[in-house]
């Protein structure tokens, strides 16, 4: 789905998406892009309970899980 970025760097979002996220999102740069994340309601409670399922792996590894979690949940 395409989005508009103004002269001034705004991106407008499409309503379909926008429905489907907060005001908030966290902007992340990955490999060939920019991914909107949105945020939590409360960070740190979700952190907390993500924390409790996490198996034993390097950061690397989650990193690699997370990017391509996001990056499927937008295609």
């Amino acid at each position: 789905m395409w989005a508009k970025v103004d002269e001034r760097g705004r991106v407008y979002i499409p309503k379909p998406l926008r429905k489907r996220i907060s005001k908030e999102v966290f902007a992340v740069e990955v490999k060939g892009g920019i991914l909107l994340v949105p945020k939590p309601q409360d960070p740190v409670k979700e952190l907390e309970e993500i924390g409790r399922r996490l198996p034993e792996k390097s950061v690397k590894e989650f990193r690699r899980e997370i990017e391509n979690t996001a990056v499927e949940e937008i295609e």
